[in-house]
């Protein structure tokens, strides 16, 4: 009897990390859609109208970065593109690994859903800059809580 309460036990906490898996998998599935589509169509950052610019790309080191920020904001209530250890963006990513050649942050909070977050960043001229940024080729984003935070990068030609 011992075994099968193990057994479920087991397969219950197997099944919340594998939902939560599949889940943050469909929000990132979610913003980089939002993001290519406003790619794709093109719109205006404030007075700038931005052209289509091809779309981007999910990677994953970014979003490692990306989810590093966001936490960090969420549990010491903090908001700014400084780390409460006084981290940078460049230097988040490239802690994860990414040699980059450009790099971006965006980061927001209050939004409940992927799309309220990105209406929210295109409304923004600076934020809505990055979004388009014809420079940048992938992206990796994170949310914790109603923090959110969108990396944007441009890997380094190896040599």
């Amino acid at each position: 009897m011992k075994k099968l309460v193990y057994i479920i036990m087991i397969a219950t906490l197997v099944a919340g990390f594998y939902k939560d898996i599949i889940a943050q998998d469909a929000i990132n599935a979610s913003m980089l859609e939002e993001v290519n589509k406003l790619r794709r169509s093109g719109c205006n950052c404030g007075e700038d109208y931005m052209p289509p610019v091809p779309e981007l790309t999910w990677n994953i080191q970014l979003e490692r970065a990306a989810a590093r920020h966001a936490k960090d904001m969420d549990k010491n209530n903090l908001f700014g593109h400084a780390g409460s250890d006084g981290s940078e963006p460049d230097e988040r990513i490239t802690a994860e690994g990414y040699q980059w050649s450009i790099c971006g942050e965006n980061i927001s909070y209050g939004y409940s859903t992927v799309k309220d977050a990105v209406n929210g960043w295109k409304t923004s001229p600076a934020h809505c800059h990055n979004l388009m940024d014809p420079e940048f080729k992938e992206m990796g984003a994170a949310r914790e809580g109603t923090f959110w935070v969108q990396d944007f990068g441009r890997a380094k030609v190896q040599d």
